[in-house]
């Protein structure tokens, strides 16, 4: 073999092993930037999840020791921890910093699973989603929550979703998870998502307008858009406090002479703290119980981390 031909094959080796070289680096710069990227996502989930805790901690601590008003809660402590002075209790979404927010949502400004007011919701279903026929919906929403497997006119049992090829019949219980309204015959996935914000697992001690939405307001009240603008001008200058006032912006009554919390929040409030900038990358969120036993200064429902 002539000395050329060793030269060429030397050359194309040494090109062979150049490009492993070459190849072997590239992947490991990409393993390496994949590493780093997934190391600083670790991190600024640690992050979130320090200041979202921080954040809930703080506000819980302003929270039982505010005064409590019609729509929102003083707190009296906020300069020595906090530069927050209000918090809104009809879920405003408040800034704690760039990137951390904060909501609380009074339960009697929403509709209970735990004592619903059917009404309420037949007209919430046909205000918000759009459904002119509510029988259907409201039948099985009973049947799901009653203890037999008798069916109601237009309602649904355990035949019915076993038909449909379910894996799931009624609960013959209440409901205890609030993603079970989804479940129920009638309410798909698209219905369930409009009316799901003004839904609440948390009990209601009566209605509060000053903490309510106004799809809430308009179905509560049944009153239509035009009244729903004079109520909210006048609750953009002062709290409704009385059943007097109401029916003189709106000509409707709520308490009908029954006891219960009316026009006040109810001891029971959603909290919801998300960090993360421009999107969410942590969220909590708990339903609390502010009233106080011998055994806890407070109480929480639900914990949920998103």
């Amino acid at each position: 073999m002539s000395i050329s031909s060793h030269k060429g094959s030397a050359t194309i080796l040494t090109m062979l092993i150049a490009a492993v070289i070459i190849t072997v680096g590239l992947g490991f710069n990409w393993l390496v930037k994949e590493h780093l990227k997934a190391s600083e996502g670790l991190r600024n989930k640690a992050e979130a999840i320090l200041k979202a805790r921080s954040a809930y901690d703080t506000i819980l601590y302003l929270l039982l020791n505010g005064r409590v008003t019609e729509r929102e809660v003083i707190t009296t402590l906020g300069d020595e921890i906090s530069n927050l002075k209000t918090l809104p209790l009809d879920g405003q979404k408040v800034s704690l910093s760039d990137d951390l927010y904060i909501q609380a949502q009074d339960s009697n400004g929403m509709l209970s699973f735990v004592n619903m007011n059917l009404a309420v919701f037949e007209r919430l279903i046909k205000k918000v989603g759009g459904v002119d026929n509510t029988s259907g919906i409201i039948d099985s929403y009973l049947d799901w929550i009653d203890e037999d497997n008798f069916v109601r006119i237009n309602g649904a049992e355990e035949a019915y979703y076993r038909g449909q090829g379910l894996p799931y019949g009624p609960r013959n219980y209440p409901i205890q998870y609030k993603e079970e309204g989804e479940w129920i015959n009638g309410i798909d996935k698209k219905l369930y998502a409009k009316i799901e914000p003004y839904l609440t697992m948390l009990p209601t001690t009566g209605f509060n307008p000053n903490t309510a939405s106004d799809e809430v307001l308009m179905a509560y009240l049944n009153i239509d858009e035009g009244s729903l603008r004079n109520l909210r001008d006048y609750m953009s200058k002062k709290s409704i406090a009385s059943d007097m006032e109401l029916f003189t912006i709106t000509g409707r009554r709520i308490t009908s002479g029954e006891e219960g919390g009316y026009f006040f929040p109810s001891p029971f409030i959603e909290i919801t703290v998300s960090a993360g900038r421009p999107r969410s990358i942590y969220t909590i969120k708990t339903g609390l119980d502010t009233r106080q036993n011998v055994r806890s200064p407070y109480g929480i429902l639900y914990w949920k981390e998103e």
